[in-house]
């Protein structure tokens, strides 16, 4: 099996967990170094231990740079770049001194920290250089953006560590890989001035695999935590979100119990009458599952030859095995809605009273499961394509056309692409889901969803195609995902149960209803943790979102309940008509239940060509259930709002909310506004 190689990662901090990318690939607001300089500013004292502000590490070629800073200055983070440009012109003095130790190692992988200390002139941003003897590969960095080209590294400060006075230190660190001796690096240089280095030897006796908590390992966050400038606290009352309480690092695809070998091909997502009846791969696909179940092994869909595809009804997947795509192969949904029958409900494929008709095309039945893609050297990965496009089969109605007929009254019996209940500890990795008659994702009363390098891509027109929805869940983070779909693109909801301690980070998001919670919040939802993400009103093909928001919290009487601690993060949002939308009455509720928004905390968004008629939405239930909302560092170029029943502490804003029962209470906040990058949908 072909797949890309990942390096362990060992970290005790829940932010330790970012990747490189190839270089060349597209910068994004939470990734180009110029941009983010702005953005990282933002920072406040209570959450510095645990760094809220490190973000998706990313290579870029040289040629890059100019662009990324240019795109850094008409984003509004002129201050942050041009600090990245003063700093080249402070060079360090003699003196200097590097301190290199490698702090754990496994086979294959290690993890080293490197402590700055400057010389004898101050500095305010520095830009350390050192080479690898020994085909070493940085696969990860922390307190600093990293770069490698052959054998030579660079990295460069971050906004809160590179003022440095003379004889001050920082520290900084990083993963890698390693075949063979892993030889310390002889000379460093600080803003191009040779300093002198201390280079311990690598651990003698590596560990067999890499601990997840490893006492030795260097904290992402700097020793001495940063501040921001001016240094202050939150405000009295104020609690910061911290979402996913697991140490949640970089998946990576188990070995192979079973590979399965295409033996279709399509170039029109359709097959013979013959195969669209009866799918010939549902057998085979749903043996090899059950035959590895337990194992903790892959079962492998892997293309041969001109054999790309795989054409199956419904699967099982239970517990202790992952289904894995690899690159060059698609696995293609049955378009039979009697495959998906559910016996004694409404008819699969038809407008009824209720959408309990049809299974899902994957069923999770069990805990620590998976179903992850391989990458390809052009960036490609698997796919589950669920062909909502295409017509049902015996009819000419597509999946996406029957749900456009339910809008006038009904509701459409569709399938959903992937479907977990109670199934704790499910991965979901590097592979492409695309085309679903309904929802992409949807995870129920599980603890433990991990959603990582995942791209969801269905029309913005493509009625309730939700793209994740974490339901009554607990414990859930989504991350470095690309989100496109015709409903919410990330819903967090409570049919069931309680959802809390969920991160939603580095992602991107076009043409979706928004990153919202709920409109179930009836059993309450608790510590959701909103960062570093992108939101765009238009979808890939430039259709716009049939209800256009950045970050919502919807929900009425009838389903309504306590929401409370919700962070959001470094947002950037263009094109988007509602960008912040709290909403208690996003229906007609019976007033059974009472909708209760505390806690609420925006920390640094910017808004960039929002679409015709932008307003923002920021309202409480009633007098006696107020919304309680905190803005700091929050710029919008539509600054309509309607606000009612609200409690609204605001520091660097550059509007104040108004209306019936609003008060609006200024403290003194710190950092910026940040600058903002809006990636292309990434080509699939």
């Amino acid at each position: 099996m072909s797949r890309r190689p990942v390096a362990p990662r060992r970290s005790g901090k829940r932010h330790d967990r970012r990747r490189l990318r190839p270089a060349g690939e597209s910068f994004t607001a939470s990734s180009a170094p110029a941009c983010q300089n702005a953005c990282r500013v933002a920072r406040w004292v209570a959450r510095s231990a645990t760094c809220p502000y490190r973000p998706v590490m990313r290579r870029y070629t040289a040629r890059n740079a100019a662009s990324i800073l240019g795109a850094a200055l008409l984003a509004g983070g002129t201050a942050g770049a041009a600090a990245t440009l003063a700093g080249a012109a402070h060079a360090a003095t003699t003196g200097c001194a590097v301190a290199y130790s490698v702090t754990g190692s496994w086979p294959g992988g290690f993890q080293a920290s490197i402590t700055i200390t400057n010389g004898a002139t101050a500095v305010t941003s520095w830009t350390l250089a050192f080479a690898f003897p020994g085909g070493q590969q940085v696969t990860s960095g922390w307190s600093g953006t990293w770069t490698q080209s052959g054998a030579q590294v660079t990295v460069t400060s971050e906004s809160w560590n590179g003022a440095l006075g003379a004889g001050a230190s920082t520290s900084i660190g990083f993963n890698g890989s390693v075949t063979g001796a892993n030889a310390s690096p002889a000379t460093f240089t600080l803003n191009g001035t040779a300093c002198g280095a201390s280079a311990p030897s690598p651990s003698s006796s590596p560990t067999s695999s890499p601990t997840p908590s490893p006492t030795s390992s260097p904290s992402p966050s700097p020793t001495s935590s940063p501040t921001p400038s001016p240094a202050t606290s939150p405000p009295p009352g104020v609690t910061l979100a911290t979402g996913d309480s697991r140490s949640v690092t970089q998946p990576s695809v188990p070995a192979t119990c079973q590979t399965l070998s295409a033996q279709l091909a399509t170039g029109n997502e359709q097959f013979s009458s013959a195969d669209e009846s009866a799918p010939p791969d549902t057998a085979r696909i749903q043996a090899a599952l059950d035959g590895c179940s337990g194992t903790g092994h892959a079962v492998v869909l892997a293309p041969s030859g001109s054999s790309d595809a795989f054409l199956s009804g419904p699967l099982s997947l239970p517990g202790g095995v992952v289904l894995v795509i690899e690159d060059g192969a698609t696995l293609y949904a049955s378009r039979n809605p009697a495959d998906y029958q559910v016996p004694g409900a409404h008819a699969c494929g038809t407008v009824a009273s209720s959408d309990n008709g049809c299974a899902p095309f994957i069923n999770v039945t069990g805990s620590n499961a998976g179903i992850m893609g391989t990458q390809g050297p052009g960036g490609g990965q698997g796919i589950i394509d669920g062909r909502g496009d295409q017509d049902i089969l015996g009819t000419s109605t597509t999946w996406w056309a029957l749900a456009q007929q339910a809008a006038s009254g009904g509701k459409q019996n569709n399938p959903r692409l992937i479907e977990a209940h109670g199934a704790d500890d499910f991965t979901v990795y590097d592979v492409d889901l695309v085309n679903a008659p309904m929802f992409h994702l949807y995870f129920e009363g599980g603890n433990g969803l991990t959603v990582w390098g995942v791209r969801i891509k269905t029309p913005a027109t493509a009625r309730n195609t939700d793209g994740i929805d974490a339901d009554s869940a607990t414990n859930v983070t989504v991350n470095d995902s690309y989100i496109q779909d015709g409903d919410d693109g990330i819903a967090i909801k409570t049919n069931s149960g309680a959802a809390s301690d969920m991160t939603v980070e580095n992602s991107h998001f076009y043409g979706t209803h928004g990153i919202s919670i709920g409109s179930q919040t009836q059993y309450g939802v608790s510590n959701i943790l909103v960062e570093n993400n992108t939101v765009s009103g238009a979808d890939s093909s430039g259709n716009v979102s049939t209800d256009n928001n950045g970050i919502r919290i919807k929900t009425d009487s009838s389903i309504g309940g306590t929401v409370s601690d919700v962070t959001y993060e470094n947002t950037c949002t263009t094109g988007v008509r509602h960008v912040m939308e709290f909403d208690p009455f996003y229906a007609s509720g019976n007033g059974s239940t009472t909708p209760d928004f505390t806690g609420i905390v925006v920390l640094g968004l910017r808004a960039v060509d929002s679409a015709s008629g932008a307003q923002s939405v920021l309202e409480g239930f009633s007098a006696a259930d107020p919304l309680g909302l905190t803005l700091e560092n929050v710029n919008l170029d539509a600054t309509a709002t309607t606000a009612e029943y609200a409690r609204i502490g605001v520091s660097g804003t550059d509007f104040t909310p108004s209306g019936t029962d609003v008060t609006v209470t200024s403290f003194a906040g710190s950092g910026s506004v940040p600058a903002c990058g809006f990636p292309s949908y990434p080509g699939l």
